[in-house]
């Protein structure tokens, strides 16, 4: 793996030995040929600690090599991306949470819907499909994202809102139609212009246009899930790459990344507000009483971001936030330790379906990381888990 050495990791309470230690878990998969090609991005205290490659921009194919301007296509680490951005309008008052989505999208309606609110639809508890069940036929036939808008509106909940957890990718469209109403702008052009150039993310795009494709990896297909059917076949496709999919059309870098991350954290100025950013990371699901107890403690979620942690790190805080993606991607930053990771592949059985020796890479490699840190908040604890509680890390 190339790595390059960024801030001496003695600077922000990091063991040299303990981030070897992670990296080789993933050099070791990049050498074996689990994993095509990899970058990856450390950070502590506001600070790029770490940058490391390793492989083929090209499954299966000996060059171009990963680099760490290499972009990848992120998939659903878009979602709390488009969130983000969509929140900027509810602190300036464009609408609020709990207002109903229909009185934006006055199409959105029946079987229910009309019940949905803003929040459910942040939340992954609108009720809505993960896919739409003609998103293959839609997606041969290279439908524009207003066709799948449309599908949406037409289509049947699972529950009724706010009576259980369900992952919705079409959620996420649907708050994506929300801000182009509001604004009267196309979504990637808003982000752009209000969230990406203020956070200095160059390289980032929702949709990527032909010429992009240069210094992109490409993906390998996923694998076969009997609880989605939307298999990633045509990820490298020129029509799904500019298509610019609110669920899972973001491109972007390692670093990139990582600036939205540390605004996130507030180690980095940017447009979101301290309020906002509390509100994104806090978990809304623990405050719903029509969902179950064991179903509201199993799946966490704030607006936006995944909130388990064992799902990246069983040594990471109760404060850790995140999301993967199924081109296999993944990123998480800890408020309590500061720590923060980037982790883009183009393996999609990094995170289903990996051999044995591979099967949960993700939480072992966040294991690793957290081991390496040496001076965690000395004399102090972690917060208790308490619905809804925040976290300010006195380690910087």
């Amino acid at each position: 793996m190339r790595v390059e050495h960024v801030t001496p990791e003695d600077e922000v309470g990091l063991s040299s030995s303990g981030l070897d230690q992670a990296f080789r878990l993933l050099e070791t998969a990049v050498e074996s040929g689990f994993i095509p090609g990899l970058a990856t991005a450390i950070y502590r205290s506001g600070k790029l600690v770490r940058v490391g490659a390793a492989g083929s921009r090209v499954p299966g194919e000996a060059g171009p090599s990963v680099g760490r301007d290499t972009i990848f296509l992120i998939a659903s680490l878009s979602k709390p991306i488009v969130c983000a951005g969509a929140l900027l309008l509810l602190q300036e008052g464009a609408f609020s949470l709990d207002q109903p989505l229909c009185s934006v999208i006055p199409e959105f309606t029946g079987g229910g819907k009309e019940d949905i609110l803003i929040r459910h639809v942040l939340t992954h508890t609108s009720g809505l499909c993960d896919q739409l069940p003609d998103s293959p036929a839609l997606r041969r036939r290279q439908a524009p994202l207003e066709d799948f808008t449309r599908a949406v509106c037409q289509s049947m909940l699972r529950f009724p809102p706010g009576t259980g957890v369900s992952y919705q990718s079409m959620g996420i469209l649907m708050i994506g139609t929300l801000v182009e109403r509001i604004t009267g702008m196309r979504l990637r052009d808003y982000l752009r212009e209000r969230l990406f150039d203020p956070l200095g993310m160059r390289t980032t795009t929702l949709g990527m246009p032909a010429s992009g494709m240069e210094r992109a990896a490409l993906s390998l297909p996923a694998p076969f899930s009997p609880d989605s059917n939307d298999v990633g076949d045509d990820w490298n496709t020129s029509y799904w790459r500019a298509l610019g999919a609110p669920w899972g059309g973001i491109h972007s870098t390692v670093e990139d990344l990582g600036l939205f991350l540390m605004h996130m954290l507030g180690q980095r100025e940017g447009p979101l507000s301290a309020s906002l950013r509390a509100a994104m990371t806090m978990d809304h699901v623990a405050y719903m009483p029509g969902i179950p107890p064991a179903e509201r403690m199993a799946n966490r979620w704030g607006l936006g971001w995944r909130l388990d942690r064992s799902y990246f790190g069983d040594l990471l805080s109760s404060r850790t936030f995140g999301h993967a993606g199924a081109t296999g991607a993944v990123y998480w930053a800890d408020p309590f330790s500061g720590l923060a990771c980037v982790l883009l592949t183009n393996q999609p059985r990094l995170l289903r379906a990996a051999p044995p020796e591979y099967e949960n890479l993700v939480p072992r490699y966040g294991n690793a990381l957290a081991a390496a840190i040496v001076d965690l908040c000395a004399g102090e604890t972690e917060p208790q888990d308490e619905p809804g509680a925040t976290a300010v890390s006195s380690c910087g």
